[in-house]
This record gives C-alpha cells, structure tokens and sequence, in this order.
C-alpha cells in the first residue's frame, strides 16, 4: 500500500476522514506508481551506506515525477537542509549522478506535518523526469552531509511515479 496513504491512515483518527482523504488521494493520482519504499533508521545515517532501492521502468518515453519524503527528530537534527547524493544504474551499466537538497526548514521553521517528536517533510525533487531506457534500474541514496553518521534521521522514502504532460511535445 501507499506510504502516503498509510500515513494518513495511521494519523487520522476518524475513519470517515480517512476514508475521505485517501479516495481524494485515489481520484487525484491515477498516475502508476513504479516505486513506493521506505527505509527507517534506528541511530544514524552513515554517509556511506547508500539506501538501496530497485524499479522497474516500463518504456523509455515515459515522464516520471520523483518525490522524497523524510522523517526527522527535531530534538537530535541540527540542520536547515538534507543534502542527498543519488546514483541511478541501469542494466546495462548506464550511469546518472543527481545531487538534490531537500529544506526541512525556513526562517527557522520546520516544514512538513508534526508526528509525535519527529517532523515528517516531503518534497518533490524532480518534475518530468526521464529513465533512458526501459528496463530495472538500481536507484541509490546517500546522505551527503559532513557527518560520517547523520543523527536524527528517522527514516527516508522515494516515491516515483508516472507523469502525464499537460502539453503535446510534437
């Protein structure tokens, strides 16, 4: 099932609200979903220990859009931003390096919803973005901070699914 989905399951006490809010989640996102995971952390993130993920990429044509999703404990996390280092092998060996950045706060102010001591903040990193081939492809995550261990992250997920453009290209 849908982290995002499962999350608001989990945080809404009303089940008529969650009912509601997770068919406006269905009706608003008829896109295929080619990756959906989570990874938690019981200490620290260490800096070179990449989260490992694998997807399946159906046709070279399509557009995807990429979104992360952390959890962090407010109390042990010091830092305004997550930089990330992401590595994406294709079968044959096809190698793309991305660096995105994901802002947890602004002006001093945490982003995202409130969970227990943790704040949960999701971003989308990548509109329209394109796979080179069809095929598997391993798709690697790294934190890229200066600490070797990364306290206060509780856990990271990737959500990647199909694009549909609301332009014709040719």
């Amino acid at each position: 099932m849908n982290t995002l989905i499962q999350h608001i399951l989990e945080k809404t006490h009303s089940p008529l609200l969650s009912l509601l809010l997770a068919s406006l989640l269905f009706a608003s996102c008829g896109n295929k979903v080619v990756l959906d995971e989570e990874r938690t952390f019981s200490s620290t993130w260490n800096r070179f220990t990449p989260q490992e993920f694998e997807l399946t990429i159906p046709n070279a044509d399509l557009y995807f859009h990429v979104d992360y999703t952390v959890t962090v404990d407010t109390a042990t996390f010091r830092y305004d931003r997550l930089p990330l280092i992401v590595d994406i092998h294709s079968a044959d060996g096809t190698h793309r390096h991305i660096s995105p950045t994901i802002t947890l706060k602004e002006n001093g102010r945490w982003k995202g919803q409130q969970d227990g001591p943790n704040r949960v903040v999701s971003a989308r990193v990548h509109n329209y973005f394109t796979f080179n081939q069809k095929g598997t492809y391993s798709y690697q995550v790294k934190q890229g901070t200066s600490q070797y261990d990364l306290e206060g992250v509780r856990a990271f997920s990737v959500h990647i699914e199909e694009a549909k453009l609301d332009y014709d290209l040719d």
